[in-house]
């Protein structure tokens, strides 16, 4: 009884809470001035393949980026996961990720970092370059708990610690996801959550700092060593809700239609479609679609970059509950080359 009370009012906090967000949020004149954007790069062959339309569907060590409340839908004991994307503009994405059923709930950890490749130095006397390279360095680092709050309803939270390094300056935050599953039994799946509140992130560092001479001092005074304030900038925070449908069309085949709504707070709104097809818990056949509302166009095309995505994967089990899975997405994108992205996933 006391799980439901805590677990109804979860749901009364993150939809009033989302429902405030909706009256202030999905600005798209903010579209681009939010820090730390790489929390809004997807995770995963299994969610990115659904054209990010999950949120009430994903399950296990794959929720712990699109809803934690998920990591705790599972019949794995422990589960890990290994995941690689190739981003636009020869950007490269790694993610690790390990989850794990204990007596209380199940925790959740994962790493992700970006590999941007060597980046020439530009300076006001070198706007082409200067011979100079330099590699920034940006990684996440993720911990989350998920419970069975009843047979039908999870919940869970994420706490994330950002890290970003370009040269002489870094910068850090902290964000929170929580989010809610409740499973209807009637094949019908409801997902909440909220995404990236948290700390505002700013930059500082010896590439901030200039030495100079202060007005009025003697002759031969030393110049002083100055910091110039950077601006805070808040992270892109995010509401979702979403819905899942699973049928059975033919016997031991599945198949599960959803949909989300996604509300920026730094940017246009997003509706999200997504449909699987898994034959014998053994193949998986998965495409999406989003669309962002209110979409601008510049000589002729739209600001909206993503387009389709599809995939597929296929589960082998080892031995009793032991399997492993091999997944595959294909992100289709205007103007940088398309997103391909592969994931292994070992359970337990």
């Amino acid at each position: 009884m006391k799980a439901k009370k805590l677990l109804i009012f979860s749901l009364v906090v993150l939809t009033v809470a989302g429902l405030v967000g909706l009256a202030s949020a999905g600005n798209p004149e903010k579209t681009g001035t939010a820090g730390a954007q790489e929390l809004l790069i997807p995770v995963g062959a299994r969610g990115t393949a659904l054209g990010g339309a999950c949120l009430a569907s994903i399950t296990g060590v794959d929720a712990l980026y699109w809803n934690p409340a998920g990591i705790a839908n599972t019949n794995q004991s422990v589960e890990s996961s290994f995941s690689y994307m190739n981003y636009i503009a020869d950007i490269n994405i790694t993610n690790l990720a390990v989850a794990t059923k204990l007596g209380f709930g199940s925790l959740a950890f994962s790493f992700q970092s970006i590999g941007f490749g060597d980046i020439e130095q530009t300076t006001e006397d070198a706007p082409d370059g200067n011979g100079i390279m330099f590699s920034p360095t940006y990684f996440t680092l993720s911990g989350a708990f998920s419970r069975a709050m009843t047979d039908r309803i999870y919940a869970g939270v994420t706490v994330k610690m950002i890290s970003e390094k370009i040269m002489g300056m870094g910068a850090t935050a902290v964000a929170f996801d929580m989010g809610v599953q409740y499973l209807t039994g009637m094949g019908i799946k409801i997902g909440v959550a909220m995404k990236n509140y948290g700390s505002t992130i700013t930059f500082s560092g010896g590439d901030t700092e200039r030495l100079v001479y202060l007005p009025d001092t003697e002759p031969q005074t030393p110049p002083h060593r100055l910091a110039f304030p950077t601006q805070s900038a808040e992270l892109p925070s995010m509401f979702e809700l979403g819905v899942a449908y699973e049928l059975k069309p033919v016997e031991n085949a599945s198949l599960t239609v959803m949909a989300n709504f996604r509300n920026h707070n730094f940017g246009n709104d997003e509706y999200l479609g997504g449909a699987e097809l898994v034959y014998n818990d053994m193949i998986f056949l998965r495409g999406g679609y989003s669309y962002e509302n209110n979409q601008r166009e510049y000589l002729g095309a739209k600001d909206y970059i993503y387009g389709p995505t599809f995939g597929a994967g296929f589960k082998y089990k080892l031995t009793g509950n032991t399997n492993i899975a091999v997944d595959f997405a294909y992100r289709t994108t205007d103007f940088f080359s398309n997103s391909t992205i592969f994931t292994v996933k070992l359970g337990f």
